[in-house]
This record gives C-alpha cells, structure tokens and sequence, in this order.
C-alpha cells in the first residue's frame, strides 16, 4: 500500500485533540489509514458505521453513550447522521469523554462556519486517491515517470491498481457505489439512468463549458436537477467544478464553469475507453483531467488556500487553469506534448499583463502538482 502523507498529520493530531475530522471520496483507504495509526498509537478503539441504519439510530437518539466506549471511537459515514454538528460540538466541549474521529465520504450538512473552524484548527483532514507525490515518494520518481500512461487510463484508485485486468468492474462499481447508495446521507437519486447519462456527457467533454441547458435537454432532465446533481457529486468527491475568471475586460465569459473528474480512471470507465495512450484522440483531454485533479488533491491535502478559475473568451481562447494566492497569481496552459511550443493568448497577455503564465506538460508537471506557493 502507498504511504500516505496524511498518516503523520493524524496521529499529531490525535496525540493533542479530543477531535478528527477526516473527509474524502469511498475506496481511497481512510478506513485502514486510521486503523493503522490506532494500532501504532497501541490505543484501544472502536468503529462504528454510521450507514448501519441500527448504528445510526443509537447515536441519532444519544450520542452521549460514546462516553460508554473505550479512548477512541472511528465514526465511518458520519455524514448520515442526523445530529452530526451537535456530536462535533459536544466533543470539542469536553462533554464526550472519548476521542472521536469522525470521518465522511460526502460533505456533511452542518453549518460551514463549523467546517471552517476545524479547517482552520487544523483538525480537518483531506485524504484522496494516492496523489502523484505519494505515489513518487513510494516508488521514486524515475518510476512513478514510467506509470504515468498508467495513471492517465486506470486513475489512482488503490482497489484499481492493485488488479488492472478488472479495473473496469471495479470503477463501475466505485461509480454505483457512489450514485445509488452514498451520494447523500438525506437526498435519493430516482433519475440515476439520467444521472448516468449526464455523468458521460461530462466525461466526454472535460474541460469545456458546461451549459446546465443543454445537459438537461440531452438527458431528459431540468436545469435545476442538472446543477443540483453537479453540486452533489462534487460534494461526494467525484468532480471538481472551476468557475471562469473575469474583469470585466470584452468577449471574456463570466458566468461559466468547466468540470474535471477527480480520478481519471472513473472519467475514462464512462466512455469505456481503456486503450493505451498511442490508440488514443483524446491524450490533451486526459492529461489536463490528471494534472489538475491532482493539483487540487494537493491544495486540499496540504490546507493550501487559493482560488482556482479558469480563462476564456467567446472566441475560444483560453487559460486552462488560473491558481489566486496572497502572493501571487499564475495561469496555466496544459499540454501533453512534451517540445511542443505553445502560445498563450494574446487577448489574455493584453487584459493582465502582470499574471505570470506557464505551460504544464510532461517535462515540467512534477513541479507543478508539489509546489506549496
């Protein structure tokens, strides 16, 4: 199993906090990761499945009888319960007597003034499909070169990579996993065909515009179960939605987003399209799914706060990722081709001069997808 970055963050956080907030996508390891530190750590723990309608009921009525429980209690798909952000509160108020960890696979429906705090307590943890870091820092990075062509068809899903010849079943089973059974703690999904159906839509056009209109027509849906469906799965950790950047400036579109999948072997078991790289029409599309899916695991992995956008106009030119920080901004081209010179565009360079701009491709990538500023 890769090393996970996160593991050492966990136990820090354990050794001083009464609380742990782990979040991210089902199938990435959260489940072995905490069980690996608590076996570390020699401390006595218990689990307990938040989706077990039993176990959620118990704990939905009184979550006080965590007080009956051993110094450490692993609460997996918390975000099915009903009174979550009370059992957060009364943990971090000395009223629950064990150290909880509290991990979801969705984005609980409690106040994001409660997320924020233990973001910025450092209490919330990221943890994904291994990133192209970890990944490097286990196999080095000669290696972890070599897998790239990998990485582009079968994504970084632990399960996946661990038995190629039934990668597909296994993605198409992370996919309905997620769509029929764990999309929402609250919400049913009784249009999944559709839902499917606009998931492939997606799939087929990574990093073009969406319109919410034309998905919906396309699919048999309503504009507003579109982007509700949207917001869902980015909020279970299967898409990334970028807004576009704009200032004002003529023919820049403002009201517009672009849609990445977070593994690319999930975008490619969609269009059931396993070939190799040299068969493929659509190696400029994988490659800007890989890098900037990886790029935002490792913003999100590290706490790293930027704005990220993306750049075009009416007449097609465009920045394919912008990163805002305090200090600075730079927007990037992705390319796969590693010679290739590639122009940026003039009505970009002419609207803001002072943004440094640089391309992604495979010679410089690895800076790219660990660079902490």
């Amino acid at each position: 199993m890769i090393p996970r970055m996160q593991k050492q963050s966990i136990q820090d956080k354990l050794k001083s906090n009464k609380l742990v907030f782990v979040q991210g996508p089902r199938k990435v390891g959260k489940r072995k990761l905490i069980e690996s530190v608590l076996i570390e750590l020699k401390e006595m723990f218990v689990s307990m499945d938040c989706s077990d309608k039993v176990t959620r009921k118990r704990l939905n009525e009184d979550y006080t009888l965590l007080n009956n429980t051993p110094g450490f209690v692993v609460l997996h798909e918390a975000q099915y319960l009903k009174n979550l952000a009370q059992l957060v509160d009364a943990v971090l108020m000395g009223k629950i007597n064990a150290t909880v960890i509290v991990c979801c696979s969705f984005r609980p429906k409690v106040d994001p003034e409660l997320l924020e705090a233990l973001r910025v307590e450092g209490l919330e943890i990221n943890l994904f499909a291994p990133s192209f870091y970890e990944s490097a820092q286990h196999f080095g990075l000669p290696e972890e070169d070599r897998l790239l062509e990998e990485r582009l068809i079968y994504g970084n899903y632990p399960d996946v990579l661990a038995d190629l010849d039934n990668a597909e079943t296994t993605l198409n089973e992370i996919i309905k996993d997620a769509i029929f059974t764990n999309l929402s703690g609250e919400e049913r999904i009784n249009k999944g065909d559709k839902l499917m159906r606009m998931l492939q839509l997606l799939a087929f056009n990574i990093g073009q515009t969406i319109s919410y209109n034309d998905i919906a027509e396309r699919c048999g849906l309503d504009n507003e179960t579109v982007e509700r469906y949207i917001h869902l799965l980015e909020d279970a950790f299967i898409l990334y939605r970028i807004p576009s950047y704009h200032n004002g400036h003529r023919y820049e579109l403002k009201k517009s987003n672009v849609v990445y999948f977070a593994d690319n072997g999930v975008r490619n078991v969609l269009i059931r399209n396993f070939n190799s790289t040299f068969l493929r029409n659509d190696m400029n599309e994988l490659w800007r799914n890989y890098v900037i899916s990886d790029r935002m695991k490792w913003l999100k992995m590290n706490g790293i706060q930027k704005e990220v956008f993306f750049w075009k106009t009416h007449t097609n030119q465009q920045m394919d990722f912008l990163e805002i920080g305090e200090d600075r901004t730079v927007a990037y081209k992705t390319d796969w081709e590693k010679r290739k010179t590639v122009k940026f565009p003039k009505r970009f360079s002419d609207a803001y001069p002072n943004i440094k701009t640089s391309v992604i491709n495979r010679s410089t990538y690895w800076k790219f997808l660990t660079q902490k500023n």
